[in-house]
């Protein structure tokens, strides 16, 4: 779900300034980044590695084999 906000001018100009220094993709990852530190919650919440796939049905069926 997307939504809209509003922000003064020189907010978004703030905000692009930290994307570039960042290196965030998106003006929405600088968001959660900086939520993140403020809140102190640790990267390992979201998981060592969130990238990878999911496990197919197949997959899991062979692991309950065992």
């Amino acid at each position: 779900m997307e939504t809209t906000i509003s922000v003064k001018e020189s907010t978004v100009q703030m905000l692009m300034q930290l994307k570039q220094r960042l290196e965030a993709k998106s003006l929405d990852e600088t968001i959660i980044r900086m939520i993140q530190k403020a809140e102190k919650i640790p990267v390992s919440r979201f998981g060592s590695q969130p990238t990878l796939k999911k496990f197919t049905e197949r997959e899991r069926k062979k692991d309950r084999e065992l």
